[in-house]
């Protein structure tokens, strides 16, 4: 196996991983060769204006790296304590709003990352964060509560909810216990473990990286964009390539006042591309302590050792990518919709059955069977597009 297919493995599961590697809980690889060189950066103010020149190739760096053999075993003999007999092993992947001068966690990026232990294929579920009425799993103590019998609310307003009612969900985190519960009855799926990343976490484990290189293909501007710190600022992303810190990743993945919600999804998992092309295990455990105070997980140490052992075996290239919005590029031209309607406001309502029945389909065949048979985009098409 090549050293940039595992490089990409490790990242694709670097928030997991490490996470729980280094120690469970916190606060909420060589690098590869380069052809780009960082953006100019202005501090911002709220009064500001920060224009992000593309990068301008220089002269590129090679680091060697020696691995040891691979085997050519595509299953683990045991799982960890805790992980299902068979099936699926899902993690709910969170990225919270909360800083400075916010209050509460509003988790507006929500991706459920499916791994098949036997096979080591991958699946991504991204669930919009104005899903209007999640529906309330049966048998869950929230079941009755509302006349709905669903929550009514937004799903980026579940976590917090969630926290609000320990009576419900229990006193060990009762927000992530309330995302995994409805999230994983929308997609037909057990959720076994959470991460979540807030902004600064998430700036934070850019930074420990030494940054990532992303390609901006359409420009993007925010005359308005909330920094970390609480102030505003107005800021400018030509297309062109970047090598973004953490501040300015986010950026990127956080901006949505010069598209929308879908293009901000598709942003996302362009940066998810990145850290899984740009890091290696080496880097990561480097930078474990960095990592570990930005990241609230409860995966455990045995499942973050049973993830690196299953590394191998992930196929980069074929991971089935599904977001469930209006205007889903695979569902164009076909009658079909994983929408029921809309509010009186506008926002979606999910169809509960169409996307469970999507997720089972995607989740019962190999990866590229899966990919076509759905008409799914490939990962990498998704960056940048404001379409897609």
């Amino acid at each position: 196996m090549s050293i940039a297919r595992l490089r990409s493995i490790a990242g694709l599961l670097a928030l997991t991983v490490v996470a729980a590697a280094c120690g469970g809980t916190g606060a909420a690889t060589t690098t590869v060769s380069t052809t780009t060189t960082s953006p100019t950066t202005v501090a911002t103010t709220s009064t500001t204006t920060t224009t992000l020149p593309p990068t301008t190739t220089s002269t590129s760096t090679t680091t060697t790296t020696t691995l040891p053999p691979t085997t050519t075993s595509t299953t683990t003999t045991t799982l960890p304590e805790g992980f299902p007999d068979e099936g699926q092993v899902n993690v709910l992947l969170l990225g919270g709003d909360s800083g400075i001068g916010r209050r509460g966690v509003r988790t507006d990026t929500m991706i459920v990352l499916s791994v098949d232990p036997a096979t080591g294929a991958v699946a991504l579920f991204g669930i919009p964060r104005n899903l209007w009425g999640l529906p309330i799993p049966p048998g869950s103590p929230a079941e009755g509560i509302y006349q709905c019998d669903c929550f009514p609310g937004i799903a980026n307003e579940i976590y917090p909810w969630g926290l609000s009612r320990p009576d419900l969900f229990g006193e060990d985190n009762p927000g992530a216990v309330a995302a995994k519960e409805l999230l994983g009855y929308l997609l037909g799926l057990d959720i076994h473990y959470f991460v979540l990343v807030d902004l600064e976490g998430f700036v934070d484990i850019i930074d420990a990286l030494g940054g990532i290189d992303i390609e901006v293909k359409f420009p993007i501007r925010d005359e308005e964009y909330p920094n970390v710190d609480g102030t505003f600022s107005v800021v400018d992303l030509a297309p062109g390539t970047y090598h973004m810190d953490g501040h300015q990743a986010l950026y990127y993945a956080r901006s949505r006042h010069s598209s929308d919600d879908h293009n901000r999804m598709g942003r996302q998992r362009c940066v998810l591309q990145a850290i899984a092309e740009q890091s290696s295990p080496v880097l990561l455990l480097t930078q474990a302590g960095t990592i570990r105070e930005s990241v609230l997980t409860d995966l455990p140490l045995s499942a973050a050792l049973w993830f690196i052992d299953l590394l191998p075996a992930v196929d980069l290239d074929e991971i089935v990518s599904i977001r469930f919005w209006d205007g889903a590029p695979e569902l164009a031209g076909t009658e079909k919709s994983y929408l029921s309607g809309w509010t009186a406001d506008r926002y979606p309502i999910p169809d509960r059955d169409a996307i469970a029945a999507t997720v089972a389909e995607a989740l019962s065949l190999p990866p590229a069977e899966a990919i076509a048979t759905l008409n799914l985009q490939p990962l990498e098409e998704m960056c940048g597009d404001p379409q897609g």
